[in-house]
């Protein structure tokens, strides 16, 4: 509920502070005194478009402000902690705020912190409904109208079903959609695939094997200089046939006696001696490898072709399938995972589409269930705002709920791949949307003779508040809209529809508060909290002032609205009806 209103700056407001009750709150004055711009300042602080008209002059800015208590409104808690402008440890009273400059430019605040009109809008489209002649307005949109018919049926959760199975057919549809786009384009690539695949394991590549074949081509090419220089290195070690060759190992072993005789000497280069035995016995290891090395190297023209060939495959490959022959395997084993997953594919598709029959059907039967319930609640809901209509001085009225199906815009089967899902019954496809296969829409026919038409259509203030009023009698106890704002409700009444549409009222705001402009005092002396507006003049200013009556005061107030002057007649019929109705 709307517990404070700070309004500075706006039209013909100076500054105004009014604390609004729980309940029926009302507000009354004289014709023009500025009622309605109060009503208009509420909406502005709502998140309605405003522009610098507003601005009071000599004025910068325009600012109106409101503190409201959503302790009890789990969707304004939603959307805010989804802006993260809510947690729950902060209070639960919410800060709105508008300010609009005298250039136009407008800022909107929510808890203190800058927010978007769009976001100011949502919050408010949740917290109060705008009755007469201004367009904040919830039960104008046919989405709202589904919602209250649902609510009245007790079919809400029958709709949650609906909207269950519905996000289950759109989450299958969407990975059919995903999963046939993706098998297209591979099945145009198939063959290429495959081509692909084979040559690659035809090829049997291994890790590491062009390193090992570069090396192999390397000694294939040098094989004769490695058995030249190889015999080379063996004949210095231990000679040759060849006179002038020294045998190096020959030259060691003549040096043993020598050495041995020195160490016989002097002990001291028995280490020495050592060495050298052992350098000879090294030698003579590496001139026997050497000598198997000689006899190894292998003279093949038909291997080196061999190597020759394999090193210009990978190469080939290397230049279509990836920089090195781990890359080229990798890019194998992709290959063959994208052909065995087309394989795959076919049967996911098959099984997709089972489920998608299945679940289409289940949404079918409990849509239908649904759609028929709708109806059957739709004419218990007319008869009931037919009769509050007609306690409310519009006798001749006829109300409708319109409940009709929606047939698809496409007829693509079970509405695979579309936008929406389809069902079909009895030959015909009706589009599954998250709320049912049905549009719901109010119609009224406020006349005789005249057709019906929505709500939307109808030209009278006084008419559109006091439908709104009747369905509000009506649904007060299952709509979550907190405070609801009648302006414009007592045009063209009086005598006993006045008094109905004050208990109505009364009634609506046991559950809601309720924020109601009138000129008429059997609706006026209904109010917990009573306000009166009046337009003054200061220093040759016209300025709008709104304040909270007190009991006295309302006697006054309601007597001049009775006889427009206060005499001891009205005075006293003015004190007989609060003492009827004076709150408790």
């Amino acid at each position: 509920m709307i517990q404070e209103l700070n309004i500075r700056n706006f039209a013909l407001i100076d500054e105004i502070q009014l604390e609004l009750s729980e309940g029926l709150n009302i507000l009354t004055g004289e014709t023009g005194a500025g009622k309605s711009i109060i009503i208009g300042a509420v909406s502005l602080v709502l998140g309605e478009r405003g522009s610098a008209d507003v601005v009071r002059s000599g004025a910068n800015n325009a600012i109106i402000e409101s503190a409201v208590d959503i302790s009890l409104n789990r969707s304004v808690h939603r959307l805010l902690e989804e802006a993260d402008l809510y947690s729950r440890e902060d209070d639960d009273t919410l800060l709105l705020a508008r300010q609009i400059a005298s250039n136009g430019r407008s800022r909107c605040h929510i808890n203190g912190r800058l927010a978007t009109i769009s976001l100011l809008k949502d919050v408010g489209d949740l917290l109060v409904d705008i009755h007469g002649q201004h367009e904040h307005q919830s039960l104008f949109r046919p989405e709202k109208h589904l919602e209250l018919l649902d609510s009245f049926g007790g079919l809400v959760s029958l709709r949650e079903k609906v909207t269950e199975k519905y996000t289950h057919i759109l989450r299958l549809q969407s990975e059919l959609v995903n999963l046939e786009r993706d098998r297209k384009a591979r099945l145009r690539e198939q063959e290429f695939l495959e081509f692909q695949l084979n040559e690659l394991e035809e090829a049997k590549l291994q890790a590491g094997e062009d390193e090992k074949l570069l090396a192999e081509r390397k000694i294939l090419n040098n094989a004769e200089t490695l058995f030249e220089l190889a015999n080379t290195v063996y004949a210095k070690l231990y000679g040759s046939n060849e006179p002038e060759d020294f045998a190096i190992i020959d030259g060691l072993k003549s040096l043993g006696p020598s050495m041995s005789k020195i160490c016989q000497i002097d002990g001291e280069l028995k280490e020495l001696d050592e060495r050298l035995k052992s350098c000879l016995y090294e030698l003579e290891d590496i001139a026997r490898l050497m000598r198997e090395y000689r006899d190894r190297v292998e003279f093949n023209p038909l291997r080196l072709e061999e190597v020759e060939s394999r090193l210009d495959l990978i190469f080939k490959l290397k230049r279509k399938y990836g920089d090195t022959i781990k890359e080229i395997l990798e890019y194998q084993a992709n290959v063959a995972q994208a052909l065995d997953d087309l394989s795959l594919s076919s049967e996911r598709i098959s099984e997709l589409r089972n489920r998608i029959d299945k679940a289409t059907e289940e949404a079918r039967k409990i849509s239908f269930e649904l759609s028929e319930k709708r109806r059957e609640c739709s004419k218990k809901l007319e008869r009931l705002i037919e009769r509050e209509l007609h306690t409310l001085g519009m006798d001749k009225t006829v109300f409708r709920v319109l409940v009709e199906k929606k047939e698809a815009r496409w007829q693509d089967g079970k509405g695979r791949g579309g936008s929406f899902p389809t069902i079909e019954n009895n030959g015909k496809q009706y589009e599954l949307g998250p709320d049912g296969i049905d549009e719901i829409e109010f119609l009224i026919s406020p006349n005789v003779g005249e057709e019906l038409k929505p709500l939307t259509k109808i030209a009278s203030g006084g008419e559109i508040s006091r439908v709104m009023l009747a369905l509000k009698t009506i649904l007060a106890e299952i709509d979550e809209m907190p405070t609801m704002i009648f302006d414009e409700i007592d045009a063209d009444i009086g005598g006993r529809t006045a008094y109905v549409i004050g208990q109505k009222l009364k009634q609506i705001a046991k559950v809601r508060q309720v924020l109601c402009v009138t000129h008429l005092p059997q609706i006026a002396c209904m109010a917990d909290a009573h306000f009166v507006v009046e337009k003054k003049v200061y220093s040759n200013r016209t300025k709008i002032e709104a304040r909270r009556l007190n009991k006295e005061e309302r006697v006054h107030e309601i007597a001049r609205m009775l006889g427009g002057q206060n005499t001891e007649i009205t005075l006293a019929h003015a004190k007989e009806m609060l003492e009827r109705k004076w709150e408790k």
